[in-house]
């Protein structure tokens, strides 16, 4: 099982030092990855600071020099995936192709309204075609010489990409979320998928979650199953989950009976009071001490 661990949605350092210090510590540890959420705007706490996610990604890929960066995860449709795509490539040079590309839908309605090109919140049907149409546009750029691309939704004439993602064909590319038709796109189009444990509220209820162990490994059986049904293969998937971070180690092994492959921890989780520097990076060094080794 590896391990990743991600820097919560909310900026928890008061200088940049404290920050690159916990980057470090979490390379110097032994964690596989550093992810950063992909937020413009949440709920809670009031006023918070929220820092863009591929330009915190560079920073962290110009600081480190093994550690893998990804985020949790770009919500396609508030961008434009042709913009994306440049943007991550270009991180993806710049870390020397240590990328990880967490690819959703979105939930989180003031994000679209005031951040997405269109500047309103679709319909989830809407939000999942354009993931969809999105995902589609991204690999072709990453992979073709030139692209020209007449969806329903997106729209390119004879679009250039250069230079193209040091990694070949292309970053490995995750999905979050675990709604019918995520789960059946994750198998279809991704190499992976890290669902969250952290409900987060919306002006329309909640961000749907993953509960208990039992139910991720309903959702493992079932990617399975489409893995088989689109000819792919199994092992070339990977099966990871975002929780917070803590020293429950039974949780951690049954989530791993349960399928996980890849666990990543938050050092300050959505909806809790967000923590001081030292005790961010206190957090990371125990649980790399403690419970890291238990399932190497």
């Amino acid at each position: 099982m590896k391990f990743g661990i991600s820097h919560s949605p909310h900026q928890w350092w008061t200088r940049i030092e404290q920050l690159e210090e916990w980057v470090l510590k979490a390379e110097q540890m032994g964690y596989d990855g550093v992810f950063v959420p992909d937020h413009y705007s949440l709920p809670f706490p009031p006023k918070a600071s929220l820092v863009d996610a591929w330009t915190t990604l560079s920073y962290i890929a110009a600081k480190t020099s093994e550690v893998r960066v990804g985020s949790l995860v770009s919500p396609i449709p508030r961008w434009l995936p042709s913009q994306l795509a440049k943007v991550i490539a270009s991180v993806d040079i710049l870390s020397n192709g240590r990328v990880i590309v967490g690819l959703g839908a979105g939930f989180y309605r003031d994000e679209f309204v005031n951040y997405a090109p269109s500047g309103f919140f679709d319909e989830p049907r809407v939000r999942f075609e354009k993931f969809s149409e999105g995902v589609k546009v991204i690999l072709e750029l990453w992979t073709k010489e030139s692209v020209t691309f007449r969806g329903k939704y997106y729209i390119l004439e004879g679009a250039i990409l250069y230079p193209k993602p040091v990694q070949k064909p292309y970053p490995p590319i995750w999905c979050g979320g675990h709604r019918a038709r995520i789960i059946e796109a994750a198998a279809r189009y991704f190499n992976g998928w890290v669902p969250s444990r952290f409900e987060v509220p919306t002006s329309f209820g909640s961000s749907s979650t993953i509960s208990s162990p039992e139910e991720y490994r309903g959702y493992v059986e079932r990617i399975k199953e489409y893995l088989q049904k689109f000819g792919r293969e199994e092992n070339t998937f990977t099966f990871g989950i975002l929780g917070e971070i803590s020293h429950d180690m039974d949780l951690v092994e049954k989530y791993r009976e349960a399928g996980c492959q890849y666990y990543i921890v938050d050092v300050a989780p959505p909806g809790k009071q967000i923590p001081k520097p030292a005790e961010c990076i206190e957090l990371t060094e125990k649980f790399a001490k403690e419970v890291m080794p238990c399932f190497t």
